[in-house]
Formats: structure tokens, sequence, C-alpha cells
């Protein structure tokens, strides 16, 4: 049976979720093993976690944008 190229893709996306999921639990893993054998770090004052936060949030947006617009190119392309 002749599969379609939205069907592949479609196929080939998932694919490539279920691996990135499955490389995100490994390293959480291995970086878990990591972190247990480390010292604990210095407290961090309340400003400096907000901060942190903040920044990782920009991160995480600027990150769900990018994944974004490849998608809308990949359409355009298609």
């Amino acid at each position: 049976m002749r599969i379609f190229q939205p069907e592949r893709a479609l196929i080939a996306r998932e694919t490539h979720e279920e691996n990135r999921r499955e490389l995100a639990r490994i390293l959480d893993q291995i970086s878990k093993g990591r972190g247990s054998s480390l010292p604990a770090p210095p407290p961090v004052s309340l400003e400096t976690q907000f901060q942190m936060s903040v920044h990782r949030i920009l991160e995480d947006v600027q990150r769900a944008k990018d994944v974004q617009t490849a998608h809308i190119l990949r359409w355009l392309q298609s």
C-alpha cells in the first residue's frame, strides 16, 4: 500500500517526538546521577532566583517560537 507524503510526515514527526522524549528521559537520569554526587550549591537570594526564572521563561518562549516558525516554514514549503 502506498503511503502518502502527509502520512509519512506525520509518522516521522511522531517518531522524532518519541525519540526526543526518550533522550530527555535518559539525560534527566544522567544529570540526576551526577547531581547527587555534587555538593549542595550555596543559597541563592530570592531576587537572583526570580531573575533566573524569568530568564528561563524567556528562553522557553523563544524556543517555542523557533519551533513554531520552523513548522510554519516547512508547511509553506510543502
